[in-house]
């Protein structure tokens, strides 16, 4: 419909969406923010066991609950903490992922070390066995002079016998040192062999989740490949097809989607949102976010759309509401209005506003083995 032309909605409908209209705002903000911010490239966070998309999948259903009354400000509160306590916990994952790596390069650092330091034991318990059979070999000979010695003289026997004493005292001495130095060997060895298991187990985990993600990759290049053969009578009339951070971006200008103030789908886009459904409808693994933005130009409506935040709500609804007429199921897909404060160019033109004015159709594959393999 034109702009100022807009039909006014029942003032139940009107009263309604006003009230909810900051709850929606958190809910969609949290929702986004916490997929966005996921920690896909972290492997070592082994004592973790948080679900974290469950939860925000759990979030992005609550709408639907409180959908026919009011929030009340203690429950925005409550929603509010939770979406902080999630930011928190997020980031709280990404400062333990690196602290796993780097004690993962310590740990190498110290795995040489060890090695430097069971040569060294090597060597000196070898050094050790040589002077033990040194002194054993001195020891007899010390035992034949003390026969000769007692046989002829008692005060050169005496002599000997002190001195025979003091040397198997020494050597007593001598072989408690090698002994507590074989164990300490032994401690050292279990200890290595302690490490190098540690690093094998960790090198597992690294490599499985290098494998997801090259995986999540190559599934996100595949149904870029598909979406673009499915929609490609229209890349010269305003449709792009991108692929960012594992994420297949599909973006429709304005001109092909929407009329000037208006959130009524045009035919043609109708038509590439049938097209883009038909690849959706048959990959039931995939999530859908869709998302209006606008320029900075100021827009007034006379209804319960007042400026380009809602209008931005209202377009991407439309087109959700087209994605699932098409076949596609409503738990996979979300609707986010961005208004003016997400812009792909600077609105100092006319072409960079007509640039801004666009709705994204972000198409994520599923995450929850790579999840899982943090989590745990």
């Amino acid at each position: 419909m034109a702009f100022g032309s807009v039909q006014r909605p029942s003032p139940g409908l009107h009263a309604a969406y006003t009230c909810h209209r900051p709850f929606y705002r958190i809910i969609v903000r949290y929702f986004w923010n916490g997929i966005c911010r996921l920690p896909l490239n972290k492997p070592h966070l082994s004592a973790m066991r948080i679900s974290t998309l469950s939860r925000l999948l759990l979030v992005a259903a609550l709408p639907a609950v409180f959908a026919a009354s009011c929030v009340s400000p203690k429950v925005h509160a409550e929603l509010q903490s939770s979406y902080d306590q999630m930011v928190a916990e997020n980031e709280a994952l990404k400062v333990r992922s690196d602290k796993a790596v780097t004690d993962l390069v310590e740990c190498e650092a110290k795995r040489a070390r060890l090695d430097e330091a069971f040569s060294s034991l090597q060597r000196d318990t070898t050094q050790q066995g040589s002077q033990y059979r040194k002194l054993l070999r001195s020891y007899k000979d010390l035992e034949a002079n003390y026969d000769y010695a007692l046989k002829n003289n008692n005060s050169l026997a005496a002599a000997n016998l002190r001195e025979n004493k003091a040397m198997l005292e020494q050597m007593e001495k001598i072989a408690q040192r090698l002994a507590s130095k074989e164990d300490s060997l032994k401690r050292e060895q279990d200890r290595l062999i302690a490490v190098e298991k540690a690093l094998k187990a960790r090198e597992v985990r690294v490599n499985e989740l290098e494998s997801l993600l090259a995986r999540k990759d190559s599934t996100a290049a595949y149904f870029r490949q598909r979406i673009a053969d499915a929609l490609l009578g229209f890349e010269n009339r305003g449709l792009t097809v991108s692929m960012r951070n594992g994420q297949v971006y599909v973006s429709l200008d304005n001109r092909l989607m929407f009329a000037s103030g208006s959130w009524d789908v045009q035919t043609d886009g109708a038509t590439a949102l049938g097209q883009l459904a038909k690849v959706l409808a048959e990959n039931k693994d995939l999530k859908i976010a869709v998302e209006g933005h606008t320029d900075d130009d100021a827009y007034y409506g006379k209804t319960s759309v007042k400026d380009n935040w809602d209008l931005s709500v209202m377009r991407a609804t439309s087109v959700v509401k087209i994605l699932v007429s098409k076949g596609i199921e409503p738990q996979r897909v979300q609707a986010a209005g961005r208004g003016e404060f997400m812009p792909i160019a600077a609105n100092d033109t006319p072409e960079n506003k007509a640039r801004n004015r666009r709705t994204e159709i972000i198409i994520t594959p599923n995450l929850d083995e790579l999840v899982n393999l943090v989590g745990n």
